[in-house]
């Protein structure tokens, strides 16, 4: 990846110059528009560095979301597996803790899978920056969410019926 200065192209002193006092001449109009390509492609370079940050921030935020739930899950399955140990619940209670372990277990497999996605859209989004032809994947987030829509739902009625 090339390195952007950050400092945007400056008028050449001879453009300055040129176009002082002949607003409207061909000469200065060409030079003035080699002087604007330039700054075309300075503000594309700054556009395209932003839009790698953002994407990296975005994967970030996967990666937070990921460890949330690995660390809540583990936390859920351990704290289930202490309580069913301590023989002090009723059967009842302990099939509902079993189930919370389960869901835990879950939970991480759920953190991990969304580790594998963030990783992969991380990568084609960078290639989309590259190429500047973004292409939104609507069916992917859709499927996605979709899916985590039911999950969460099986798990919330297998939780609390039975």
């Amino acid at each position: 990846m090339a390195v952007v200065d950050p400092t945007p192209p400056r008028l050449p002193d001879e453009l300055a110059n040129e176009l002082e006092g002949k607003p409207d001449a061909a000469t200065s109009s060409t030079t003035l528009s080699i002087y604007r390509t330039r700054l075309s492609v300075y503000r594309t370079q700054v556009s395209n560095l932003r839009s790698h940050l953002a994407n990296e921030r975005t994967h970030l935020s996967y990666l937070r979301t990921t460890v949330s739930l690995v660390g809540f899950g583990i936390t859920l399955n351990r704290f289930s597996i202490y309580l069913i140990q301590q023989g002090k619940t009723a059967d009842d209670t302990r099939l509902m803790l079993r189930s919370a372990g389960n869901a835990g277990v879950g939970m991480v497999v759920l953190g991990m899978a969304l580790l594998l996605w963030s990783i992969y859209r991380y990568w084609r989004v960078g290639q989309d920056i590259e190429r500047g032809q973004y292409v939104a994947r609507q069916k992917g987030t859709m499927v996605a969410s979709a899916g985590l829509f039911l999950l969460g739902g099986l798990t919330a009625i297998w939780l609390f019926l039975f």
